[in-house]
């Protein structure tokens, strides 16, 4: 999962602040962590290993570490995005999915983000023109929050690492509130805090040292282009390389597997590319009621020789649990299903699989319909 917080000021910044805040995203990366200070800039980040175990720790940086560089998240292309830029000279000291961000921005600035495949939250220092990038992945997979006055801005991958600096009132939005019980979320970029604001999906800000904020969206999906030619093909094949991309990872990967088309899809695809056997984790319920997938579940997983587990939750688990969920989801969702992926992700690290692929997204990229 991994989380990176950040302060700059004009002032001096305290280690503390920093050390605070991170350690506040300890669940977010129990792997280790990493820190950078200037007088007016500090930078930290929780680390869950995934790719480059020994040589992937952050901060990365360029040739000449001018570039400083923390990043929550996974470029699926850096494979590919590496070959170009050693192709252009460039030397790699890591073999880090997040090292070809500061060598494509040395090529392209903060438009480097634009050729970026992947879900990520992304902070990079750049020392020779003192300008803090903060970026985020087109669909905003990975949260960045962030706090900003005349004086200092703060940011972190979670609400609560923020709030835990000391230095942000906790003075709720009455408007985000109406929000919530509209909406049962709070779209960005506004958040429950007044003074507190989430990074819109598919953005990033330039902050310079006077603290002056440059806000960019750098893609929109209504500006995609046109797609001509058979749609079942194109679909096809877009998926078998996206199954061939996910799985890129130097620590087991497993599937939330539900027993719908989304996560099956998923199942199938990045199974067929993974060259090992993969693990499913399913979710049901006491009683086996009609929202029990596991029956269906259980079916497609032999059918594609993945190792199953089935966790069985109850009434009590749930409301057991209910105070941890509330808190993991940082800013308030109205979501049935969050405990359900709460027990799965901890079942999927219990049993040694810290990747774990889900199928959210699909009924809402195809209108809540399928076309099979």
């Amino acid at each position: 999962m991994c989380g990176i917080c950040g302060f700059m000021s004009r002032g001096f910044v305290e280690r503390s602040t920093i050390e605070r805040m991170n350690m506040n995203m300890l669940h977010r990366g129990p792997n280790g962590d990493g820190f950078y200070f200037e007088q007016h800039i500090g930078l930290a980040m929780r680390r869950l290993s995934i790719i480059d175990l020994e040589g992937g720790w952050q901060p990365i940086y360029n040739e000449d570490k001018s570039l400083i560089l923390f990043m929550n998240g996974e470029i699926y292309n850096y494979v590919e995005l590496r070959l170009e830029l050693e192709k252009r000279g460039h030397r790699f000291s890591t073999g880090s999915d997040a090292e070809v961000i500061v060598h494509l921005y040395e090529e392209h600035g903060a438009d480097c983000v634009s050729a970026l495949r992947g879900m990520f939250a992304v902070a990079l220092w750049d020392k020779q023109q003192h300008v803090l990038m903060l970026a985020r992945d087109r669909m905003g997979e990975k949260p960045l929050y962030y706090y900003h006055d005349q004086k200092k801005l703060l940011f972190a991958s979670e609400l609560r690492a923020l709030l835990s600096s000391g230095m942000i009132s906790r003075e709720l939005e009455p408007e985000s509130l109406n929000m919530f019980f509209r909406y049962q979320y709070i779209p960005e970029p506004y958040t429950i805090i007044k003074s507190v604001h989430k990074l819109p999906p598919a953005t990033y800000l330039l902050i310079d040292e006077s603290l002056n904020i440059q806000e960019t969206c750098y893609w929109r999906l209504e500006d995609s282009p046109v797609i001509t030619g058979d749609p079942k093909k194109i679909i096809e094949e877009k998926l078998n390389e996206v199954g061939r991309l996910i799985i890129r990872s130097d620590v087991p990967v497993g599937v939330a597997l539900s027993g719908g088309i989304d996560s099956s899809l998923v199942a199938a695809l990045s199974s067929r590319q993974y060259g090992q056997q993969m693990h499913a984790f399913t979710v049901g319920y006491q009683g086996s009621p009609k929202s029990d997938e596991r029956n269906v579940a259980s079916r497609i997983a032999k059918y594609l020789g993945l190792v199953f587990h089935e966790i069985e939750l109850s009434t009590k688990d749930f409301t057991d649990a209910f105070p941890t969920v509330c808190t993991l989801c940082d800013d308030p969702i109205s979501d049935i299903s969050a405990f359900g992926y709460y027990s799965v992700s901890k079942a999927s690290m219990e049993h040694g699989v810290p990747v774990l692929l889900q199928g959210q997204g699909g009924d809402e990229l195809a209108w809540g319909n399928y076309c099979i």
